[in-house]
């Protein structure tokens, strides 16, 4: 779970950067490469630490610039409520385990 944290904390970072640049000339946009990693080799026990990529396809615009505003603005939107869950799903585990020890005591 904590891995999964990080790599949505870090996507969040990643798309507000990649829209505080939509005016950049040049600037390619960027993502976090996270789960087509879990998707090719299936090893929870082993993940490794998310990491940003440069998306370097073409753009449509003149300047070179290939952020996509609302394909960046549906993402953000998407990780957030991923990220809410997560943080719920954790908490809802320490409240398990909270219960455990005070129950426990008698």
């Amino acid at each position: 779970m904590e891995k999964s944290l990080d790599a949505l904390w870090m996507r969040q970072k990643t798309i507000a950067n990649n829209l505080a640049n939509i005016d950049t000339p040049g600037y390619k946009s960027r993502e976090v490469s996270f789960e087509k990693y879990l998707k090719e080799n299936g090893d929870m026990n082993n993940i490794p630490d998310p990491e940003v990529v440069i998306n370097d396809s073409t753009s449509l615009r003149e300047d070179g610039n290939n952020v996509d505003v609302d394909k960046e603005g549906v993402e953000l939107y998407r990780v957030q409520i991923q990220y809410d869950y997560m943080v719920r799903k954790i908490s809802d585990e320490f409240k398990n385990i909270k219960i455990v020890l005070t129950e426990g005591r008698g």
